[in-house]
C-alpha cells in the first residue's frame, strides 16, 4: 500500500533550519499529492494527540525564522510503555503512514522506540551540537557557529581594548565541534574540548605560557560541561595578575535566521525525506557526506563510529604554538 499521509514533528532542542525543513517537506509532499500533518510540541504533542493539517499557507515565508512553528519540548515520560502505546494509537487514529522526526540524538532514540512498535520512521538530523556522527553536518550547526563567531568577535574587541582576557563557554552537550570551529574561525588563543580534555591546571599553564610569550591577555573558548567558567575566570585573574572576564554565549547560538548552508541542507534533507516516503523506504536516518545525501538504517546512525576533526584541532594549536 502506498503512502498517502505523512506527519512531521520537531523534538528536543530547537535549532535553525527546522522551519526551513518543515517548509520543504510540506511543499514537496503537497505538490506530490500527499497529505501532511504537523504535530505540536514533539513527542509530548504526539502523546497528547496535537495533530493538525499543514498547508502551503502555513509554511509560507517560515524558512528564514529560527525555532520551529511546530514547537518542541523535552518529554522524558516518552519512554513509559503506556505513553508509547498511546502515541502509536494516535498515529493510527490519524491515519499516518510515516512519521518524519526532525531532531538530535534523543529524538532519534525516541524514534527507535516507535519503530520497534511498527511505526514507519524517517529521521532528519537537526542539532546545533553536531553530535550525530554518522553525518558530516546536522541542521543548525553552521548557523550556530556563525552566531558564536559574531558574538566572540564583538566581545573580543572590547576585551582587547581593555587589556583583559576572556573565557567563552559555548554549547555542544558532550561534543566540541562548536567550540573548535568558532575558536578557529575567530583566531582565539586557547580552546578546550571534551574530545581532548585538559585539566584546569593544564589550561592555566597554557594561559601563563601565552602571557609570557605574547604579552597580551588570551581569548579562550571552552565547551560546556568542562569547567565552572565563573570560578575559572576568577582563578585566572588571581594566578596571573591579569584581569579575566567570562561570557556564557547561551541561547543566542540556537536562534536567528539559518545560514545559506543550513537552508540548502534543509532543502536536500526535506526533498530526500519525501522521496523515501514515496518509495516506501522507512526506519532510516538521512545524512550527508561531502556533497552526497544518503540514508542509513536508524540503528546504524545511532551506533556510528565517533568522529572528531582532530586535524583541525592540531592546526589550531600549530597556529598558536608560538604564543
Amino acid at each position: 500500500m502506498g503512502v498517502s499521509k505523512i506527519a512531521i514533528l520537531t523534538s528536543g532542542g530547537d535549532c535553525q533550519a527546522m522551519n526551513a525543513t518543515i517548509n520543504i517537506i510540506t511543499r514537496v509532499a503537497t505538490f506530490r499529492k500527499l497529505k501532511v500533518m504537523g504535530i505540536l510540541q514533539g513527542y509530548k504533542g504526539l502523546y497528547e494527540n496535537k495533530f493538525f493539517p499543514l498547508s502551503l499557507a502555513d509554511v509560507e515565508n517560515i524558512s528564514s525564522y529560527g525555532g520551529t512553528i511546530l514547537k518542541t519540548s523535552r518529554f522524558p515520560q516518552f519512554q513509559n510503555e503506556n505513553v508509547l502505546d498511546k502515541c502509536v494509537q494516535n498515529l493510527k487514529a490519524n491515519h499516518i503512514d510515516v512519521l518524519i522526526v526532525v531532531g538530535g540524538d534523543g529524538s532519534y532514540h525516541g524514534a527507535q522506540l516507535l519503530r520497534d512498535r511498527g511505526v514507519n520512521i524517517i529521521a532528519i538530523p537537526a542539532t546545533i551540537d553536531n553530535d550525530l556522527r554518522y553525518t558530516d553536518k546536522c541542521l543548525g550547526f553552521d548557523t550556530a557557529v556563525n552566531n558564536v563567531c559574531n558574538y566572540v568577535e564583538n566581545v573580543k574587541q572590547t576585551m582587547q581594548a581593555m587589556d583583559r582576557g576572556v573565557v567563552f563557554e559555548v554549547m555542544g552537550r558532550y561534543c566540541g565541534d562548536i567550540a573548535l570551529y568558532s575558536a578557529s574561525a575567530t583566531a582565539c588563543d586557547i580552546v578546550a574540548v571534551p574530545e581532548k580534555p585538559m585539566s584546569e591546571q593544564e589550561l592555566l599553564e597554557k594561559v601563563k605560557h601565552h602571557l609570557s610569550t605574547k604579552k597580551t591577555p588570551p581569548t579562550i573558548v571552552v565547551a560546556e560541561k568542562l569547567f565552572d567558567i565563573v570560578s575559572l575566570a576568577d582563578k585566572l585573574t588571581q594566578q596571573t595578575g591579569v584581569q579575566f572576564r567570562y561570557s556564557i554565549v547561551g541561547y543566542t547560538q540556537r536562534g536567528g535566521s539559518p545560514s545559506v548552508e543550513d537552508k540548502t541542507l534543509a532543502m536536500q534533507f526535506g526533498v530526500r525525506a519525501v522521496e523515501l516516503a514515496e518509495k516506501g523506504i522507512f526506519n532510516c536516518a538521512i545524512g550527508i557526506k561531502g556533497k552526497d545525501v544518503f540514508e542509513i538504517p536508524l540503528d546504524q546512525a545511532l551506533n556510528a563510529d565517533y568522529s572528531f576533526n582532530y586535524e583541525l584541532l592540531s592546526l589550531f594549536y600549530l597556529l598558536n604554538s608560538d604564543k
